[in-house]
Parts: structure tokens; sequence; C-alpha cells
């Protein structure tokens, strides 16, 4: 009797046991990517096959990023990064690689040069634009609204703080992965540019983030800042329907400043 018992529930209980642990092995390789594509976020770019990134002959234009970046509020449906690589055909043969996300923040922009995609891309670009920071402020009030116990003005300096880190990591880990590429980082602007103190107080926040953008810049070779400050202040006609993301004359105004301060 003690023998059957041992056997009716020890080694089901064992088995049980295994098998989770099994289960549990499992699911954090796949979080890992050991078992195929990381779990949540957006989808990686395909799986590297050896073959070189972009053909001989041919320039690549890398860009990562946020909405912004992605063109949205163009009508057309281009985005200044297209407009941008419009012109770069122009100087001769070349292609782009945009891998902005809607919504995107700078943690999102670190998280992706985790790929070994981007990354190799990251070392074949010839230029690389990145457009991050003004979800990370953005975001930022919500939060407050949701039941936060903290300020907006702390959740704001909380959220400037993840940023100044965050930035350093991507202008880090990309010039690691490509020392000469010329780097662009867009400045931030000001859709809400109405008068009045509330917006004088808006605009002063916005500049002192391009303030943090300039001084990390500065701390790394071939690194630009493209303001944009000046491109939306004051100019309603260059915002898209949403009054926050630039229409097509603010897609193109953004393209052009950028193609002034672009290597050839």
């Amino acid at each position: 009797m003690k023998l059957s018992r041992f056997w009716l529930w020890r080694v089901p209980a064992a088995i049980a046991g295994l098998a989770g642990l099994v289960f549990v092995v499992g699911f954090v390789m796949a979080l890992r990517g050991s078992l195929g594509d990381p779990l949540g976020g957006p989808p990686p770019p395909p799986a590297s096959t050896g073959a070189p990134v972009k053909p001989a002959g041919r320039r690549l234009l890398l860009v990562l990023g946020d909405s912004l970046a992605r063109g949205t509020g163009d009508e057309t449906g281009k985005g200044f990064a297209s407009y941008v690589l419009e012109a770069l055909k122009k100087r001769g043969p070349a292609d782009m690689a945009n891998l902005a996300v809607n919504g995107a923040e700078s943690g999102d922009v670190v998280r992706a040069m985790d790929s070994e995609n981007v990354r190799r891309l990251a070392a074949s670009a010839d230029w690389v634009l990145v457009s991050a920071g003004g979800n990370d402020l953005s975001h930022a009030l919500p939060r407050q609204a949701a039941g936060m116990t903290s300020s907006p003005l702390e959740e704001v300096v909380a959220s400037r703080t993840r940023y100044a880190g965050n930035l350093r990591q991507i202008l880090t880990r990309l010039r690691e992965a490509n020392p000469p590429v010329p780097l662009l980082v867009l400045g931030l602007y000001d859709p809400f540019g109405d008068e009045g103190p509330q917006a004088r107080l808006g605009a002063s926040v916005i500049l002192s983030w391009n303030t943090l953008i300039a001084e990390t810049a500065l701390s790394f070779p071939k690194v630009s800042v493209v303001p944009t400050f000046d491109l939306f202040y004051g100019r309603a006609d260059r915002l898209a329907v949403d009054r926050f993301h630039p229409n097509s004359k603010g897609h193109q105004a953004i393209a052009e400043r950028i193609l002034q301060l672009l290597p050839p």
C-alpha cells in the first residue's frame, strides 16, 4: 500500500515539476530570442542571411526614431526622410532603411539597437538620422492624469533624465557600430506655439530639451543637431490636421534643413 501511494503521488508530481521547468526555460529562451524573434514590441527586421546589407556602388540612409521620422502627418505619405532620400539620389545611387516606429520613445530606439540586423545596417550606413525625444516629453504628462502622485513638472524632469541617458546610449552604440558615419539628431519643435504665459512656458521646456540634445551631441565626433524649433514656431500652416505632426510643407522644411547639414 505504501509503495502504491508513492507511485500514485510522487511520480506524477515529479513529472509535472519537470514539465513546468521545461516550460519556464523555453519561455525565458523565447523572450531572449533563442527560439526565434523576441516577444513584444515591434517586429524586428528580417533575419540575417549573411548577404551584404547594401549593393556595391550604392549608399545607404538609415533612419531611426518615432512617428516624425516615419513621416506621420505628411498627406503625400512621404515624410522628411523620403524627401532627403530623393535629394541624395540626385548625387548618386542611394537606398533607405527607415526603421522608425510610431509612438517610439528614446528607450525603444535603444532596444532596437539590440538587434543584430540594426547593428549591421548601422555599420553599413553612409548617413544616419535619429528622431527621438518628442514622445518622451509628450508621454510624460498623460501619466500624471492617470493617478500619479508626482507633479507634472516632476514627471517632465524625470523623463528628461531618462532621455539624456538613452540619447547617450543611442549615439554611443551607433558610433561603436560605425565610427566615421555622420549622425544627425533632430531637435524638438513646439506645435503649440500660441501666445500666452503657458505657451511660453511650454516653449521654454522644449528649448531646454534642445539644449540637452546639443550638449550631448558635442560629446561625440561627427554628430550634428538639426534645429527644427524655428521651422514651426508660429507656423501653423506647416502642421497636419492633428496639430501635432508636420504636414507635407513641414516635412519638406525639415528635409531642407537636414540637407543643409548633411555631408556630401
